[in-house]
């Protein structure tokens, strides 16, 4: 992957204020997909003429109206990977937008160390007892059904995570952090905020 440091090695690299060439993207911060032709654009200084470098440069939000630097596959902030989930507990939703924001900055390992926990916690809050370990908690989950039905290959997926032990270390890949975020913001969906829903609709 391209650093953000590695945009000075090239000596040409300038930065010039006022428009800049459309590029749709989505937002570090407010999570909307936008397409924005504000912002600071890099400009490529070559002796006799200066070119605009097409979709690199800052862009400003047009919806949060906040800063994203993007060149190359580099973006700052990056995409908060999966959705918000609403009627969590606090200090569920906490874990989980943690989990989010680490995969934002490409923090893959720190993604799967705290949806492990998470999901520990979320089956210990179904029902789980305490002190099981993490493929017990996801065999709990996935047993009782909370884990939503049809789920079996995905679950076989999720306990490749119990495999390590706590002392190990092993770098994970985008790809397992994707996915186990994925499975934490079905969870919490199907037996968080699904439920809210039907229960407020019937209230109405």
């Amino acid at each position: 992957m391209i650093m953000v440091e590695d945009l000075y090695d090239e000596d040409y690299n300038k930065w010039k204020s006022g428009n800049i060439m459309e590029k749709s993207y989505v937002c570090g911060y407010c999570g909307h997909e936008v397409s924005s032709d504000e912002g600071m654009p890099l400009l490529l200084d070559e002796p006799g003429h200066i070119t605009l470098q097409s979709g690199y440069g800052v862009y400003i939000c047009t919806h949060c109206h906040m800063p994203t630097f993007i060149y190359k596959d580099v973006q700052v902030p990056g995409n908060r990977y999966g959705a918000s989930v609403n009627n969590v507990p606090g200090e569920v939703k906490s874990v989980y937008e943690e989990a989010r924001s680490s995969f934002s900055t490409g923090s893959y390992t720190g993604v799967v160390l705290l949806c492990r926990k998470l999901l520990m916690h979320i089956a210990t809050d179904l029902g789980a007892r305490d002190n099981l370990r993490f493929i017990e908690y996801v065999d709990y989950l996935n047993e009782h059904h909370y884990a939503g039905v049809r789920s079996e290959q995905w679950v076989d997926q999720i306990r490749q995570f119990g495999n390590q032990a706590n002392h190990e270390i092993r770098i994970n890949t985008k790809e397992e952090a994707q996915r186990i975020i994925k499975f934490c913001e079905m969870i919490l969906k199907l037996n968080y905020e699904y439920p809210s829903i039907a229960s407020d609709e019937n209230n109405n």
